[in-house]
């Protein structure tokens, strides 16, 4: 794959992104669909576990939590970055955490493909402390 085929497939995963913050109601398929079978997800908050999401079903679960900690979110993509094999997303998300406390954090994803554009890797950096929000006593 070449640069462009790359940004193409890296505009995709943002638009299916942004079905999941829409609650469209088939997008979390259509992302767990852009993954290899055997694709790797992980973030600072999978690594405090110990562990990463291996395979399209934890994916797909991971991006319905994901969706289910927030009452509302939306994350804007700011650059876009580009090798032949992986891509860099840098973004800023705000909305609301399920407690109602409003959320504020940015960040970068990094999507590695394979030869057919399937994702087998993704990597999100973000600073967790940012993601934490009071919860009322």
């Amino acid at each position: 794959m070449d640069q462009h085929q790359i940004k193409v497939q890296a505009q995709t995963f943002i638009a299916a992104l942004h079905g999941i913050e829409n609650d469209e109601p088939a997008s979390v398929d259509q992302i767990a669909d852009l993954f290899a079978e055997n694709a790797e997800l992980t973030n600072p908050a999978i690594d405090r576990e110990g562990s990463s999401r291996v395979g399209r079903a934890q994916i797909a679960g991971f991006w319905k939590s994901y969706r289910a900690s927030f009452r509302e979110i939306h994350s804007e993509f700011f650059e876009i970055t580009a090798s032949d094999r992986a891509a860099g997303l840098f973004w800023r998300s705000t909305g609301a955490h399920i407690t109602g406390e409003p959320v504020a954090y940015e960040g970068v994803s990094l999507l590695d493909f394979d030869d057919s554009g399937k994702i087998v890797r993704f990597k999100g950096f973000y600073d967790s402390h940012q993601v934490v929000t009071k919860v009322a006593a």
